[in-house]
């Protein structure tokens, strides 16, 4: 039997710490390890993972259950299973990952300790009737604001509730700041930890008729001669810092970096350009038969930037997001896929489309919630005092409704 100071001294130790933040501190202030369900409601990059894995490894280590950490995205899932299986193997804990064919039970299941699933594949897990699932202990469900959502939200109800009736776990779910958490939490009988602490002080802004302004107050001001959008780049650049983009379709992210590598290219010393074109040939032969996606995408990264989409091989999705925590590649252009989770944070989010097609409504306005997640990736905690957020309005009516919904508005 493990103490519980020894289990909190191991997950800071595998993580990199030295010590708790204060969302960490107040979770288990809260009684996160006195076995009971509970909602840890905090902004992105807060350290809310952490948290979970000092439940897993009390569940795994002491009460010999399994823990089944539910994702709502397969390339989440692919970057919580690397991360567990480096900082907890050598422990003895055994982690596996689920998220492939749907008409699969993956009997091999059964012998691992934490098992990393979407919540689809668990879904039809359940469905198969899985013999090992009345030894899961813990059910750990990342971004359960979801259950908000006309997409996702019936599959992780069915899931969670299926769940409880057969094996009777343990929840922790983990959200972003949402003003419905306490609604969530009485479905669950679990206790909401909210806290409002940033690892980085976040400044959110609009940028129309070449000016930006922020919240808390200041501004900044960009050459007229140049559009507000490739200024705000290179200016980036310029700076010697990082940007994420957030664009609505693949397409259009693809059509963004190849435009926007002119500018970056300038910035590049000798060093980073040899380093990139080294890059951009594993990138390129990352498939066997190279696709005119995969040349185009080897060109962008000979110039700093990249694309990252779901249409991208997983394999060119790791050496793109490890280039950019290197230092490497200046600027990523990207579908909102990754807002929701991935680890990726820049000095400047720029947000160009804040409207996108849904099946739903037709074109409409991203959801407040998406729109904070994508802000959330602003600033490193490592290397940053600060990050900047900065939506780009279209005319002054379009400022005005971004300002007082999305700067100003709750999720």
């Amino acid at each position: 039997m493990i103490s519980d100071q020894e289990i909190v001294r191991n997950v800071l130790e595998a993580s990199g710490f030295e010590t708790l933040n204060p969302v960490q501190e107040l979770a288990l202030r809260s009684g996160l390890l006195k076995g009971r369900n509970m909602i840890i409601v905090a902004p992105t990059a807060s350290g809310k993972t952490m948290i979970a894995e000092m439940l897993m490894l009390k569940t795994i280590l002491n009460e010999k259950r399994k823990v089944v950490y539910m994702v709502p995205l397969r390339a989440i899932a692919s970057e919580k299973y690397e991360e567990f299986k480096k900082k907890y193997e050598r422990l003895g804990v055994r982690v596996a990952i689920s998220i492939g064919d749907y008409d699969q039970s993956d009997p091999w299941l059964a012998s691992y300790d934490l098992i990393v699933v979407s919540t689809e594949k668990m879904d039809s897990l359940l469905r198969h009737d899985i013999h090992w699932a009345n030894e899961i202990g813990l059910i750990v469900a990342d971004e359960i604001h979801l259950l908000d959502s006309p997409e996702r939200g019936p599959t992780l109800e069915i899931v969670l509730t299926r769940l409880r009736q057969i094996s009777d776990p343990i929840v922790l779910g983990l959200s972003a700041t949402v003003s419905n958490h306490e609604e969530i939490a009485g479905w669950l009988k679990a206790k909401a930890v909210k806290s409002d602490w940033r690892p980085v002080k976040l400044y959110m802004g609009v940028c129309y008729d070449h000016r930006v302004d922020f919240h808390p107050q200041r501004k900044i001001t960009l050459n007229e001669e140049e559009p507000a959008f490739a200024e705000l780049v290179r200016q980036t650049v310029k700076k010697g810092k990082q940007a994420l983009i957030f664009i609505s379709t693949k397409k259009n992210s693809e059509s963004a970096a190849e435009k926007l590598g002119k500018i970056v290219e300038k910035h590049l010393n000798h060093k980073e350009r040899e380093k990139l074109l080294e890059l951009s040939e594993r990138v390129l032969h990352t498939l066997e038969h190279p696709t005119s996606q995969c040349e185009r995408l080897s060109e962008c990264i000979k110039q700093g930037v990249a694309f990252h989409h779901s249409g991208l091989a997983s394999k060119q999705r790791a050496l793109i997001e490890n280039a950019f925590r290197e230092g490497l590649i200046k600027i990523i252009t990207a579908t909102p896929t990754l807002a929701a989770g991935i680890n990726l944070p820049a000095w400047r989010v720029i947000i160009r489309d804040l409207k996108r097609f849904s099946t739903f409504g037709g074109m409409g306005y991203i959801p407040v919630l998406e729109v904070h997640q994508m802000c959330g990736r602003a600033g490193r905690p490592q290397w940053d005092k600060e990050g900047e957020a900065i939506l780009m309005a279209k005319n002054e009516n379009e400022a005005r409704y971004l300002w007082e919904n999305y700067v100003l508005g709750e999720p």
